[in-house]
């Protein structure tokens, strides 16, 4: 037996609409970088983005979507930053932008903010807490409390739900099932 081969996920591609505007939102408003554009061999136009100086892209944008599909096919588009301040600065970010319907969730595992792009896909930013609680779960968030007082809350509530572990305890579960599955692999 052979072990399975580590995967690591980098990257989405999305149909847009409106792909000069897409390309400028996230551009502008996340700052995603233009690191090649061009014309797929399918005739569609596409740009591809990143945050990464070692990832070419992060995110793909394609012409092409019809405005007539009966939902959007894109059910979200999460982005995890680096600290619980950096999430604090770009709610802070998203508000003086006018952005509408702006979500604030404390999963316990991770602390969010969901919105919607210019074309209706949602997007969550997100950052890991350093607390493991049984998913789903979705409580409220405030933001403009302080960070102290926002990890005290996730604590509190994820010591009240079943199954807490700390964010070290739950990693070291994973890497012990994930390898178990690894070794299970039979090339």
């Amino acid at each position: 037996m052979a072990a399975l081969p580590k995967i690591q996920f980098t990257h989405c591609g999305i149909f847009c609409s409106d792909l000069e505007k897409m390309v400028e939102y996230y551009r502008k408003f996340l700052g995603f970088v233009v690191s090649d554009k061009g014309v797929a061999s399918t005739g569609h136009r596409l740009y591809f983005m990143t945050q990464d100086p070692q990832i070419h892209h992060q995110l793909v944008l394609f012409d092409g979507k019809p405005t007539d599909l009966p939902f959007n096919p894109v059910n979200q588009l999460s982005l995890l930053l680096e600290s619980l301040a950096d999430l604090q600065s770009y709610y802070r970010r998203a508000v003086s932008a006018g952005v509408q319907g702006i979500e604030q969730v404390d999963h316990g595992n991770a602390w969010s903010i969901y919105f919607k792009d210019p074309e209706g896909n949602p997007v969550e930013l997100y950052v890991d807490s350093p607390f493991f609680t049984a998913q789903p779960c979705r409580e409220p968030l405030n933001l403009d409390l302080s960070a102290d007082e926002i990890l005290e809350r996730t604590e509190a509530m994820c010591r009240r739900r079943p199954g807490f572990l700390s964010r070290e305890a739950w990693i070291a579960e994973m890497r012990a099932r994930i390898a178990a599955q690894r070794v299970a692999f039979d090339a």
